[in-house]
């Protein structure tokens, strides 16, 4: 992931420049015959592959797993992105792919899994699915098409757990940097239930990117150059080409062609020609010429072309396009007479819209698209930040992300780099370094050059590595059950906590198979007591995707003489120190001897029929994490078991 300011190939918004790019090099949007071609450009393995961010996703399931190629049918949790649990439980799921480079895009297929019918049957098919882009404007935009339609999957009432079979949407092509999933959740016996993707494929190709390198001098995009001839005749090969630099607009620069030998157009075939455009050294154009007995005079269809101008100028358009004919050749010098342009259509920054052309013997004619683009004027130096990895599908980073920081000079040479992680703390950048940071931060890196020249770039981080904590306490009540309230909480600066599940049974293993299911916590729940202990089990995630180790306390065995005790904890701030006191109320009608546990000493203390008696504890440090103390009572042949929780505190 990178974030940078200046970089002289790529301050178009990318959908412009692979637009420019595409239009140039002849590829009117993924062609029927470029279809074939296609390839899933969502997979992690592939050479642009894309980052994966998700609405929500759980604690056993992978938001990676989404493009992670497998495809075939499984009921590995890990294997598939989930959202059973999501707060708030959303009427729509998403997932989005970005990619640093753009793709042009025609086409998605979805393997989705659920387990209606079930025990559980918290996860159905969703009611409805759609694809969106990212357009030119950064909004996002549902894709379109004649035959466009999203179908769902039938379910196999004989088979309810199970990957479904996969499901397609075609729809006309898009150049774009970012899809969106969207799932719309389905209503059942009024409530909405979760979805779970095991795989979404998106088919399209890589769009090309114009990168010129070097000092920065070179241009954006370039006209690709097609001649036809017949066999014998040497080919015409154009004087000038148009190029487009940075800020447009598109001009015409005269090109020298290298000698073609005889032989190359003596048969029938095609070869290319190199060539290089005057004043632009470092890139090398290439003519693509067709050889063949006869041509035909006949166009089957026109390629688009595009330019660039500022706003207020008129833009300029090129004096030729490039037409396909029908005996397979292509031709970049064929005439074309452009309508007339209003100049309120290029009056304003970031406007977009198209020319219609005329070209003899082409009924349809020609498009050109014209961006309206505010110059760009670079005197800082180029200042970029790129992060080692990708975010979980959350958004946030589980584990602290290396950054490595570049300068590139645009006038005197670089002085010193530097790096903030609050904007206002400065510490100069030698090496790639590990943000240790929590919580929502920018960092900002700046290079000030020899003149005092100064570039700077921010990127935006969510870190948080730590993973939530769930308190538990119980009382008996009646000796026959325990109220058991859980206290979850995440570190501050944190992602916070999303959910927080438990399960109780006969079995001291959180994953033993005769607990009870899990269930999410929403208030207090009490458990019966049995004649053996029972344990209950819990564990928390937060909203970046941290989960809690399994937190598992054990219950007392059923105990028809229970005494009736209330205990109570609080934490408060004596002198600049914690102090912990534990009070207990004895409800029953003889006076009981208590013990009080906890990580700071243990007291004794004998409460009357009907009193409370409160016993205190110095922490002796400044801040405490969450914890319990244990209360045990007697009075007679009557016993008292339970735990008391008690919050975090500082008194910093």
């Amino acid at each position: 992931m990178k974030a940078l300011r200046g970089n002289r190939t790529r301050r178009l918004a990318a959908a412009l420049t692979a637009t420019i790019a595409l239009i140039a090099a002849g590829l009117p949007a993924l062609s029927a015959t470029a279809a074939d071609e296609r390839i899933n450009v969502a997979l992690a393995s592939g050479e642009n592959a894309p980052s994966v961010e998700v609405s929500y996703v759980t604690g056993w399931n992978s938001a990676a797993a989404l493009n992670n190629g497998a495809a075939g049918a499984t009921n590995t949790y890990t294997q598939m992105w989930g959202t059973w649990g999501a707060p708030g439980n959303p009427a729509q799921d998403t997932a989005t792919y970005v990619w640093e480079n753009p793709v042009t895009v025609s086409s998605s297929t979805l393997v989705l899994w659920q387990n209606h019918l079930t025990a559980d049957s918290g996860v159905m098919i969703p009611s409805a699915w759609k694809i969106e882009y990212l357009n030119s404007a950064g909004d996002w935009a549902p894709v379109t098409g004649t035959a466009l339609s999203y179908p769902l999957p039938v379910l196999d009432e004989a088979n309810p757990v199970a990957s479904q079979p996969p499901v397609k949407a075609e729809f006309d092509a898009v150049t774009t940097t970012s899809v969106r999933l969207v799932l719309d959740r389905v209503v059942f016996d009024g409530q909405r239930k979760a979805t779970s993707v095991i795989e979404w494929e998106v088919w399209g190709v890589n769009a090309p990117v114009v990168d010129p390198g070097g000092d920065g001098g070179g241009f954006l995009a370039s006209e690709d150059v097609a001649v036809r001839t017949t066999t014998g005749t040497a080919p015409d090969l154009p004087g000038e080409v148009w190029v487009i630099d940075e800020n447009g607009p598109l001009t015409y620069v005269q090109v020298a062609w290298d000698d073609v030998p005889a032989d190359d157009y003596a048969a029938v075939g095609t070869f290319e020609v190199p060539g290089i455009a005057a004043g632009y050294d470092g890139q090398p154009l290439t003519a693509t010429v067709s050889v063949l007995e006869s041509l035909s005079d006949t166009i089957t269809s026109v390629d688009y072309t595009s330019t660039i101008t500022a706003p207020g100028a008129a833009p300029v358009l090129p004096r030729t396009v490039r037409a396909h004919y029908d005996d397979g050749t292509v031709s970049s010098s064929t005439a074309v007479e452009w309508d007339a342009v209003d100049p309120a259509d290029y009056a304003t920054p970031d406007a977009i819209f198209d020319v219609a052309g005329t070209v003899a013997g082409y009924e349809d004619g020609a498009i050109a698209t014209v961006f309206v683009v505010e110059p760009i004027v670079q005197d800082d130096p180029l200042v970029s930040i790129d992060v080692d990895s990708a975010p979980q599908g959350s958004g946030w980073y589980t584990s602290a992300p290396t950054v490595t920081l570049a300068a590139e000079p645009v006038g005197s040479p670089i002085a010193v780099v530097e790096y903030s992680l609050d904007g206002t703390t400065w510490k100069p950048y030698t090496e790639p370094f590990e943000v240790d940071a929590q919580g929502a931060v920018t960092l900002t890196a700046r290079a000030t050059d020899e003149a005092g020249a100064t570039g700077e770039a921010t990127q935006a981080l969510k870190i948080d590595t730590v993973a939530p904590v769930t308190g538990i306490d119980f009382t008996v009540v009646d000796g026959t059950s325990a109220l058991v309230t859980l206290t979850p909480t995440d570190a501050e600066p944190g992602s916070g906590v999303t959910r927080t599940v438990w399960s109780d049974g006969p079995d001291p293993s959180p994953t033993g198979e005769t607990n009870n299911m899990y269930a999410t916590y929403e208030e207090p729940f009490s458990v019966l007591l049995t004649e053996e202990p029972r344990y209950v089990h819990v564990q928390t995630q937060d909203a970046a995707g941290n989960v809690e180790t399994h937190v598992t306390v054990e219950l007392p065995a059923l105990a028809p003489n229970t005494l009736d005790l209330e205990p109570t904890a609080a934490a408060r701030c004596v002198a600049g120190s914690v102090q912990l006191v534990f009070s207990v109320h004895n409800a029953s009608d003889g006076d009981a001897k208590v013990e009080v546990e906890t990580p700071f000493g243990t007291k004794s203390v004998t409460v009357p029929a009907g009193r409370t008696a409160s016993s205190a504890f110095a922490a002796r440090s400044a801040s405490i994490e969450a914890g319990a103390g244990q209360i045990t009572g007697t009075a007679g042949d009557l016993t008292y078991v339970g735990a008391t929780a008690y919050a975090a505190i500082s008194c910093r």
